[in-house]
């Protein structure tokens, strides 16, 4: 809604509904639009042309080419891989705690007497439902459900004050959000139902398992999904840059946004205080979107120093920027397999494969694996950008399923 005087308010959400409608307000001058999220921290800076709105979202230090067109009719998101009832095993609702904190999640045992193997899954970065729900798509739901059919267990759950949990994630790092997973799978142990117990981690999730089998006698084995095997501040400058690359930036304006945004990852990264951390880093954005080089294309408001401040002195982002995971894969003894895409832009498999072949080369029950084609999500992918993921209709590429539920197999004995 624009009122006489310009100003915007309205909503943003989700075709797909993986987003609920999330108030915003902003200006219209009758070409550029500008508009704020203030519950998510994102602004949107653009240009109406006819019936597309085209511009840049900006939201936790990153921006994202964006392109809003106006439909005569509401979009239809397909989703064909996801399960529909009747379904040939259990699934019900169990809680079960992590001090104060309850965790809420969807028990799954195959039909059959057991005993079972049993997976606990372990979503990756921002609050996730137990689903890991993503722009529509729901890959640890249907991973449950191929696993079911196959003989496998699982245990999902939803992450601090998402869905039936409480507590918050926020201020949570990632070393404190692993204690949820040790708690899953103390929770699996005492069911007494299964014959072996492991992590299956996505992302940030690929990070938490190794952690937990560190300090746990009952992981029996991890699948790591595209779980980084680099320091975080490595990989998230390497992810900053594909995703700008892939998005279509122009090499200048990459090159000089990646010279000051490794200043900022360095300094968060660092042993800096909080306070440090952010004095330093509004100087270092006010200093660059202050006075950007003559060739950039697409300068940024200084005005973001605030979102850069807010997102990079985080205490999860601080910790994760922080945390070398190559000691706590080192010193793992039970088998692993470990799977990137080859077009994963959040963790390369350049970087990170050889990392992870590196860490766990000491361990013969470890396999490391690169998946051709496939995105962070293992999608089947052309680019492996972050814009095509909800158009794509696979959520989880079958073949790479179908590797996963053998080697759980394989290395379980059933």
């Amino acid at each position: 809604m624009i009122d006489d005087g310009g100003a915007i308010t309205g909503v943003v959400g989700s075709p797909s509904g993986s987003v609920p409608d999330l108030p915003l307000n902003g200006t219209f001058d009758g070409s550029e639009v500008r508009f704020k999220v203030p519950s998510i921290e994102a602004v949107f800076e653009g240009v109406v042309t006819d019936d597309t709105l085209t511009g840049t979202w900006f939201q936790s230090g990153s921006e994202v080419p964006v392109s809003f067109e106006r439909q005569d009719a509401p979009v239809v998101i397909s989703r064909p891989q996801e399960p529909q009832p009747p379904f040939p095993y259990d699934a019900i609702d169990v809680r079960f705690d992590n001090g104060e904190i309850s965790l809420a999640g969807t028990l799954v045992t195959p039909e059959g007497d057991g005993p079972f193997p049993a997976v606990v899954f372990t979503t990756g970065s921002g609050a996730q439902d137990r689903d890991e729900t993503l722009v529509g798509h729901k890959p640890f739901l249907v991973l449950a459900d191929a696993f079911a059919r196959s003989g496998i267990a699982s245990l999902r759950f939803d992450d601090r004050g998402v869905g039936g949990s409480t507590g918050t994630p926020t201020g949570a790092t990632t070393a404190e959000l692993a204690t949820d997973t040790e708690a899953a799978v103390e929770y699996m142990a005492a069911d007494g139902r299964f014959s072996s117990i492991g992590i299956v981690g996505h992302s940030e999730g690929g990070l938490i398992g190794p952690i937990v089998a560190g300090v746990s006698d009952d992981v029996d084995f991890l699948v790591l999904l595209a779980g980084p095997g680099l320091p975080g501040l490595d990989v998230l400058m390497r992810q900053t840059e594909d995703l700008m690359r892939a998005e279509g930036l122009p090499e200048t304006d990459i090159a000089w946004q990646m010279e000051w945004r490794s200043g900022v990852m360095e300094v968060a990264a660092s042993d800096a205080t909080d306070a440090e951390a952010a004095e330093q880093i509004r100087a270092i954005v006010t200093t660059a979107l202050g006075d950007p080089p003559s060739d950039v294309t697409t300068p940024l408001d200084p005005a973001l120093a605030d979102q850069f401040v807010s997102a990079f002195t985080d205490p999860w982002m601080r910790f994760f920027l922080s945390y070398d995971p190559r000691p706590a894969l080192e010193a793992l003894d039970i088998p692993v397999l470990a799977l990137i895409g080859s077009l994963d832009m959040q963790i390369s498999a350049e970087e990170n494969i050889p990392a992870l072949e590196d860490a766990l080369s000491d361990n013969p029950n470890a396999t490391v694996l690169e998946l051709d084609g496939l995105n962070h999500l293992f999608q089947t992918a052309e680019t492996g950008a972050v814009s095509e993921y909800e158009n794509i209709e696979e959520t989880f590429s079958p073949s790479a399923i179908d590797l996963v539920v053998t080697w759980i197999q394989d290395h379980t004995g059933s």
